[in-house]
Order: C-alpha cells, then structure tokens, then sequence
C-alpha cells in the first residue's frame, strides 16, 4: 500500500469519527462555510455522503504530505463542495452584515422573503444563536481578550501582535510545542478570526504546515464569521479544545516511507512570531 493511500485511508477514518458524532465539533463552529457544508450534507444519500468524504480526504492530504494539488484534485473538491441554493439568510450571511443588514432594514426575515429567501436559509443555526436579537457581532478587542485568556489557560500560551490584524500565539501541549496565528477583523468582507496551527512534537522529523481543524476533515478553512456577543465565550473555548485536537492529529499521523509527512525532512523555515 502507498504512502498517499495509507493517508487518505488515516484522514477518512477521522472523517468519519466526527461523523459519528453527528458532526459535535463542527456543528458549533460559527462559520457559515461550515454550516452551509453540513446542511448539504445531511441532505445526502448514504452513497453520496461516502463518495464525497472521499473527495475531501483526498483533497486534505496534499498539503499534509508536503506535495502539490494536483488540478484534478481540486475540481473534484470544488464540484464536490459546491452548494447550490445555500446562501444568504440568517443561517448562511455572515453576522457582522447580518448586523448592517438589521440596522437599514429593521426585520430580516422579512427582508430576505421579500428578496425570495426562505425555507433552511431562515432558520438560525441553532447550536450558535436562539433568535435574532443575538445577531450582534463581538468586538474584535473583546475576542482578543477571550483568546488570550482561554490560550493562556489551556497552553500556557504567550502573544504577541504581528500587525496586520495578526496575533501570535505561542505555548505547549505535552510534549508538543504549539504556535496558533490568528487574524481578527470587524470588517464585513473578512472573517471576524481566521486561525492556523503549527505543532512541533518532541519526536517529529518533519514540520507540519499550519493546519486547522476543518481543514483537517476538508470541510473548512478555519474562518470564522458568525461569532456574536452571546456566543463568543463559547466559541473561543471549542477553539480551544480544536487546536487540542490538531496537535492531536499530527502526533497521531501515519508513519509515511519511514518519515512524518508534512515538509522537508529538516524541517523547513517555521513562521516567524
């Protein structure tokens, strides 16, 4: 069996762990990529449901082997990721627009039946919002706040600003060091935080390159766009506990032709806090 096969076959596994869950972490992830994701997916049939599991295994792979996307492989994942008929509404518009939205327009649910959204698009997710009074976007300042204190807690974690709306950072788990570098923005055309995780275990050859949870299973890219004032505190701890479980994905990767995968075997240049 090839290295790429074995890899797959690992990634799928995990998949299908969190699906066994009924998708527990993703679903409280406030991310209207993932939800839409997830939507679509449970309104699959089972053959479906395998067949793009599949695709999102094969796609996550690459980078975690070190080895450039073929073009094939992404229009598999683009034709096998695209949702037609999920977008807009309270369930799949981001909350900072969702928030603009509501101080010109007053009723949203009306609003958007008048522009012909209705049915799923209107429900709110439920697991991140109870109505639509909670629509109110966090501060960036206070969602700092939460993520250092939850990093610092669960990582020992120092920070440091990088400018640009970046943040570093830097902290331990085990034996494993842990960098998370994380964007936050209140704009409207950007996620309210986007983040990546490196680890570095102990007895690891290979550096990772910055992963994170979703992008892991291939069902995201760790932008996150529904946080509000109510959720925040919650979010940033399920954060916690899916940086946890990266670290805990690259030290339980396979073995692939006698190395870790990930990039050059000295490791390469790591991101510089």
């Amino acid at each position: 069996m090839d290295s790429r096969t074995i890899l797959v076959g690992w990634l799928r596994s995990q998949f299908a762990e969190e699906k066994s869950t009924g998708f527990a972490r993703l679903r409280r992830v406030p991310d209207t990529h993932v939800i839409r994701f997830l939507d679509h997916f449970a309104s699959l049939n089972e053959v479906e449901q395998t067949s793009i599991a599949a695709v999102l295994s094969e796609w996550a792979s690459y980078p975690l082997s070190g080895t450039p996307l073929p073009q094939t492989i992404y229009e598999q994942f683009a034709r096998a990721t695209a949702i037609p008929g999920r977008s807009g509404g309270l369930r799949y518009t981001n909350v900072n627009l969702l928030a603009g939205l509501k101080k010109k327009h007053g009723d949203l649910v009306n609003w958007f039946q008048s522009r012909g959204i209705g049915g799923m698009a209107l429900q709110l997710p439920e697991l991140l919002v109870r109505d639509v009074s909670e629509l109110v976007p966090v501060k960036p300042a206070s969602l700092r706040r939460l993520v250092r204190t939850a990093f610092a807690q669960r990582f020992a974690a120092t920070d440091r600003d990088m400018g640009s709306e970046i943040w570093c950072y830097d902290g331990t788990l085990g034996e494993s060091s842990v960098r998370v570098m994380v964007r936050y923005s209140g704009r409207m055309s950007r996620p309210q935080l986007d983040y990546q995780v490196q680890v570095r275990s102990a007895n690891q050859v290979r550096t990772l390159p910055p992963l994170c949870f979703e992008s892991v299973l291939g069902v995201g890219f760790g932008q996150w766009d529904y946080l509000t004032t109510v959720n925040a505190e919650r979010s940033v701890e399920l954060l916690g506990e899916l940086v946890e479980s990266v670290v805990n994905f690259a030290e339980r990767l396979p073995v692939l032709n006698g190395a870790e995968p990930g990039v050059a075997a000295d490791g390469g240049p790591e991101q510089d806090c």
